[in-house]
C-alpha cells in the first residue's frame, strides 16, 4: 500500500489487504490457528505481520481502513500468541518502529 505509485495502485492494494484480513478474521472465528488447533509456521509468519500492523503499517504505509483492534478474532489471536512463553521477549515494538521509520525515511 505505502509504496504504491498511483492512487489506483494504492486503492487496489488496500482493498486486497483488508479483504484478506476480513477472510482471516472469519476463519479465526471458528479456528484457533490458521491450520487447525496447533501453532504452525503460518501462524508465526502472520504474527510477525500483525504485531507490526497498528504501530507501523497503519501509520507509515497508510493502511488505515481499520486498526487491528477492530478485528476481535485477529486481535485475540495476536494476544494469544504474544502470551506464549518466550514470545513477548522477542517483540521490541520500539526497535520494530525504529527499523521502519529510521531506515525507510
Amino acid at each position: 500500500c505505502g509504496f504504491a505509485q498511483s492512487q489506483e495502485a494504492y486503492d487496489g492494494a488496500v482493498n486486497e489487504l483488508f479483504s484478506t484480513l476480513d477472510e482471516i478474521e472469519d476463519h479465526l472465528g471458528s479456528n484457533r490457528y490458521l491450520c487447525g488447533e496447533r501453532l504452525t509456521l503460518a501462524d508465526v509468519c502472520l504474527f510477525t505481520t500483525l504485531i507490526r500492523f497498528d504501530p507501523v503499517y497503519n501509520i507509515l504505509f497508510k493502511c488505515t481502513k481499520k486498526k487491528l483492534v477492530e478485528y476481535p478474532n485477529l486481535y485475540g489471536y495476536l494476544r494469544e500468541i504474544y502470551q506464549i512463553p518466550g514470545v513477548a521477549a522477542t517483540c521490541d515494538i520500539s526497535a520494530i518502529m525504529d527499523g521502519y521509520y529510521k531506515t525507510l525515511f
